[in-house]
């Protein structure tokens, strides 16, 4: 479902989205005191809807990624990107 909140979104780079979504925390943080409720509601959802795109565009990135590795033989074999386990 579209709601105004996400106008471009989709459109925007990786770092548009997260300078964007670093903005609206320091807002909802405490750098807004002059938000209203309604504001601070609309906020937050554009933020959720770019913290959602930036998820997607770093899943897709990763996707794309391959290591080249050596086998035994001497070969070179593409080895499909893993995401480390987060501690």
């Amino acid at each position: 479902m579209k709601t105004k909140n996400d106008n471009g979104i989709t459109e925007l780079k990786f770092e548009e989205a997260m300078g964007e979504l670093e903005s609206i925390i320091d807002k909802l943080e405490g750098g807004e005191p002059s938000l209203t409720l309604e504001e601070s509601l609309e906020l937050y959802k554009r933020g959720v809807l770019l913290s959602q795109h930036c998820k997607q565009t770093l899943q897709r990135a990763q996707q794309e990624i391959n290591i080249l590795t050596k086998s035994l033989d001497g070969n070179l074999a593409e080895i499909p990107f893993k995401e480390e386990d987060h501690v």
